[in-house]
C-alpha cells in the first residue's frame, strides 16, 4: 500500500470534555450535513463496537455529547467540520480513495478517534479497516466478528491509498448458476459486503437475448426476454434435492416468477438492473454494463439485411453474415438504437463495456481496416502479419488458427469501433454527461500498440486468457500494454465455467497476476466466476493485496482463517486443505477444459469406454483430501459465530465433488462393460452412477445458501440426472431384448 506519515492531532485536545465515568461512553460525531454514506459509515461502526466491546455508540451532529469518554470523528475535513477544526490543517494529502484511522490518548485519559477519507466511500472503508483491525473479517456472505472483549483501542495511525484503483466484481452474467438468477435482494446484501472489503465498481455483464432493454428498429420491435440461454430448468418430480426449492416446479430468478409476458420481463429486468445501479452508487462504487454491441435478438434480422445467425448455446441471436461489411450504414444504426436505449433505460450508468467482436466473415477486411488504423496513427513498424505471426505462436488458447482469426477479428473491430466512437457522441446520456468508454477483451497481440488502435480516451478490460494459470503462465504478455498510456485492468478469473460446476480455487495464480499487474502500474482487475461457493479465501486475498503489497496468498489466507476460526493450527489444516482444492482445480483446467460446463450433455458426454485417465484420479484424490482436511477442523473449536456453519457448507460442496467424479467413473465403467456386451455389470455401474449423483445432488441441497447453490442442483438436474436416467433406462430396454 501507499503510506504517508501523519502529524500528531494536536488540537484534538479542543474536543475534550469532562471524564466520564466509565469508557463504555463513547460519542460519535457527524457533520449535520454528512453525506448519506459517512451516515451509513457511522452506524456500521456503532453496530460494529456493540458486537465488538458492548458499548453503546451515540451518533452526534456537530459536537459530542457531553461526558463521553471516547469521541470519534467519522468524516473529513470536506464533509465534517469537527474534523476539519481538529485536523484540518495536518490532514495529509489523500485522493479520493484515501484512507485515514488516527486514535490518540489524552494526559486526561481520554481516546479520540479520527476516522475518514477522501471522498465518502473511503470513509466507508476507513471504518471497515478499523473493524478489521479490531478482529472482524468480511466475506460476500456476513461479517464475522471475535469473542467480545473489553474496550481497548490500539494506537493506529494509519494513512493508506490502494495499489490496484479500480477493484471491479462482475455480476449478472449467463446461466442458472450464476449472478443471473440472483434477485435484487441478493445482489443488495452482496454489494454491501463488497463495499466492506473496498471494490470501488460493479460490472453488469448482459445479453441480447435477456430481459434488460427494450427498443426497436426500423419498424421491427425486441420480442427476446430470456434466462439461461431460454432453458427451463424443471425442479419438480424425481429432482434429487429438490427440498431445496420448497416446492417450485420450475426454477426461476424469483423477480422474474411466474411472469410470462414480454412487457412483464422486461419491467423486472429494468428494476432489477436499477436496484443493482442505485445500491453500488450508494456504497461509492461506479457501475459499468457490458455487452456484445454486435449481437441481437434474432427477431432483427429482417431489419438488417446480410445478417447471419450467431451459433452459441443456441442460435438467439443474428450478427453481421458474409456479405455484411463492418462500414455498413444500417449496422450501425442498429447498434446506435441498441446502445441508446440502454443509456436512456440506465442513465446513471458510468460506464459502457463493449466486446471486441469475433465474427469470422469480418476477417477478410482485415487488411483495409488495418490500413485504415495505420492512417489514423502511424502503427511503425508494425504489419498485420507480424501480429498474426505473434498471435499463431503464442502458448493461449487462442493460437494456431484461432489466434489469427481472433487477431484479424481484432483488426476490423478495433477500426470498427474507432468510427462508431471517436466523435464520442453515442456516449452521451440523457442529461449531457458521458459515459466511459471499455473496450473489453482487445487481443493481446494488440498490446503493443494499444494506445494507438483505441477509440478516443477509451480504456480496457483485458482477457489474456480462460483462468488464472493459463495467463499467469505468459504473464509476459502483460508487460506488452503500455499501461502508461492506456488504463487498463485485468480479467481476474476466480472460478471459469468450463471447469464448471465443480470447486474450484485459483488464489495461488491470481497472487502471480496481482504482483504482476501492480509491478507494470496496470490500474486494476475485474473478477470472473459462477458460483460463488469457495470464493471466500480469493475474493479476501483481493481485497487486501490491492492495498497491500506486502499481502500473499498465504497471509491473506491466515489473515481470514485464523480470524475466522481463533486459531492458527486450524488455519494451518485449512491451507493444506486449499492447496488441494487448487492442484484439483489447475489439473482440471490444464487437463479437461470444459469438464464440468453446465449445458446440455455435460454429464453424457463421459459415456465412453476406458479407464479414467491419470489426471482424474489425481483429481479426484485431491478433492477427497479437501474434504478430509474440511471435516478435520470441524471438529475444532471456532471463536467465531458463523465459522463452523460456513466450514460445514463447505465440507458438503466438497462432498458433492467425489460423488461427482464418482459418478462419471461409474458411468464410463458401464459404458466399457456395454461395449464388452456384459450389460448386467453395466447395469450394476450405471445405478452406481445414478446413486452417485443423486447423493451429490443431495449433499448440495443439504446446504443450499443462494441462488447458485440451487441453479447448480437445477442445472444438474436438467444436463445430468435426468439424461443419465434416460440411458440407464435404454439399457435395460438393451438387456430386456
Amino acid at each position: 500500500m501507499i503510506r504517508h506519515s501523519i502529524v500528531p492531532f494536536l488540537s484534538l485536545i479542543l474536543l475534550a470534555t469532562a471524564p466520564a465515568s466509565a469508557a463504555e461512553s463513547v460519542s460519535l460525531v457527524l457533520d449535520r450535513n454528512a453525506p448519506a454514506l459517512e451516515r451509513d459509515a457511522a452506524q456500521e461502526l456503532a453496530s460494529q463496537w456493540k458486537q465488538l466491546f458492548g458499548v453503546d455508540v451515540t451518533i452526534d451532529e456537530g459536537r459530542p455529547a457531553a461526558g463521553s469518554q471516547v469521541i470519534v470523528l467519522v468524516g473529513s475535513p470536506k464533509t465534517n467540520r469537527a474534523v476539519a477544526r481538529v485536523a484540518g490543517r495536518v490532514w495529509p494529502e489523500i485522493s479520493d480513495q484515501g484512507v485515514v484511522i488516527r486514535t490518540i490518548k489524552t494526559a486526561a485519559g481520554r481516546q479520540f478517534v479520527v476516522v475518514g477519507g477522501g471522498s465518502p466511500a473511503a470513509t466507508f472503508w476507513a471504518v471497515c479497516e478499523l473493524g478489521h483491525r479490531l478482529g472482524v473479517r468480511y466475506t460476500f456472505r456476513r461479517d464475522f466478528f471475535p469473542p467480545q472483549r473489553k474496550f481497548s483501542l490500539p494506537k493506529l495511525n494509519v494513512v493508506e491509498e490502494p495499489e490496484l484503483k479500480t477493484r471491479t466484481w462482475r455480476t449478472i452474467n449467463d446461466f442458472a448458476i450464476g449472478p443471473e438468477s440472483w434477485p435484487l435482494r441478493d445482489h443488495q446484501a452482496f454489494i454491501r459486503q463488497l463495499a466492506k472489503m473496498k471494490f470501488n465498481r460493479i460490472l453488469m455483464a448482459v445479453y441480447a437475448w435477456q430481459p434488460f432493454v427494450d427498443y426497436q428498429f426500423r419498424g421491427v420491435k425486441r420480442s427476446t426476454a430470456l434466462h439461461w440461454f431460454g432453458e427451463t430448468l424443471r425442479v419438480d418430480g424425481d429432482t434429487p434435492g429438490r427440498v431445496a426449492f420448497k416446492g417450485a416446479s420450475v426454477f426461476e430468478n424469483p423477480d422474474f416468477a411466474g411472469l410470462t409476458t414480454y412487457k412483464d420481463k422486461i419491467a423486472a429486468g429494468k428494476k432489477l438492473m436499477t436496484g443493482v445501479i442505485d445500491v453500488a452508487h450508494k456504497h461509492g462504487m461506479t457501475v459499468g454494463l457490458s455487452t456484445s454491441v454486435l449481437e441481437f435478438p434474432k427477431e432483427f434480422a429482417d431489419a438488417l439485411p446480410g445478417s447471419a445467425k450467431v451459433h452459441q448455446l443456441k442460435s438467439l441471436t443474428i450478427g453481421p453474415g458474409p456479405s455484411l461489411k463492418p462500414d455498413d450504414k444500417i449496422l450501425a444504426e442498429l447498434i446506435s438504437t441498441r446502445i441508446r436505449a440502454f443509456l436512456k433505460t440506465y442513465p446513471e450508468l458510468d460506464a459502457l463495456y463493449v466486446s471486441v467482436p469475433e465474427f469470422p466473415e469480418w476477417n477478410a477486411h482485415a487488411e483495409t481496416a488495418w490500413s485504415e488504423l495505420n492512417e489514423r496513427k502511424s502503427l511503425g513498424d508494425h504489419t498485420l502479419a507480424k501480429l498474426v505471426a505473434a498471435a499463431r505462436s503464442r502458448k493461449l488458447i487462442a493460437s494456431g488458427d484461432r489466434g489469427e482469426a481472433s487477431i484479424k477479428g481484432n483488426v476490423v473491430g478495433m477500426a470498427f469501433f474507432c468510427r462508431l466512437f471517436d466523435d464520442g457522441k453515442l456516449l452521451v446520456k440523457p442529461g449531457g454527461k458521458k459515459v466511459e468508454l471499455v473496450i473489453r477483451q482487445p487481443d493481446p497481440a494488440l498490446f503493443p500498440i494499444l494506445d494507438r488502435v483505441l477509440p478516443n480516451g477509451a480504456s480496457t478490460l483485458n482477457f489474456v486468457d480462460y483462468t488464472a494459470r493459463r495467463i499467469a503462465e505468459s504473464k509476459e504478455i502483460l508487460a506488452q500494454l503500455p499501461a502508461d498510456k492506456v488504463k487498463a485492468s485485468l480479467i481476474m478469473t476466480l472460478a471459469d465455467d468450463n471447469v464448471g460446476v465443480l470447486a474450484q480455487s485459483t488464489t495461488r495464480h491470481i497472487d502471480t497476476l496481482v504482483q504482476e499487474i501492480r509491478r507494470l502500474g496496470w490500474d486494476g482487475f475485474s473478477t470472473r466466476y459462477w458460483i460463488p461457493g469457495e470464493l471466500d479465501s480469493t475474493v479476501h486475498y483481493l481485497s487486501r493485496a490491492s492495498w497491500d503489497d506486502k499481502t500473499t496468498r498465504t497471509s491473506a489466507h491466515h489473515d481470514l482463517w485464523e480470524g475466522i476460526l481463533g486459531n492458527r493450527a486450524g488455519s494451518e489444516r485449512l491451507l493444506i486443505g486449499w492447496d488441494h482444492l487448487e492442484n484439483a482445480t489447475g489439473k482440471l483446467d490444464k487437463n479437461a477444459i470444459g469438464f464440468g460446463f453446465p449445458v446440455p450433455g455435460m454429464f453424457l458426454k463421459h459415456n465412453s469406454a476406458g479407464e479414467p485417465a491419470a489426471w482424474f484420479n489425481e483429481v479426484n484424490d485431491h478433492y477427497t483430501q479437501w474434504m478430509i482436511e474440511l471435516y478435520r477442523v470441524q471438529g475444532a473449536p471456532i471463536h467465531r459465530n458463523g465459522g463452523k456453519q460456513l466450514l460445514f457448507y463447505y465440507a458438503k460442496r466438497s462432498e458433492f465433488n467425489v460423488a461427482y467424479l464418482g459418478a462419471v467413473k461409474a458411468l464410463k465403467a458401464a459404458a466399457t462393460a456395454r461395449k464388452a456386451k456384459d450389460l448386467d455389470t453395466a447395469i450394476e455401474q450405471m445405478e452406481t452412477a445414478l446413486d452417485q449423483l443423486n447423493g451429490a445432488m443431495t449433499s448440495l441441497a443439504d446446504v443450499a445458501q443462494d441462488q447458485s447453490d440451487r441453479g447448480l442442483i437445477a442445472t444438474l438436474a436438467n444436463f445430468a440426472y435426468r439424461p443419465l436416467v434416460a440411458e440407464y433406462e435404454k439399457l435395460l430396454d438393451e438387456a430386456d431384448q
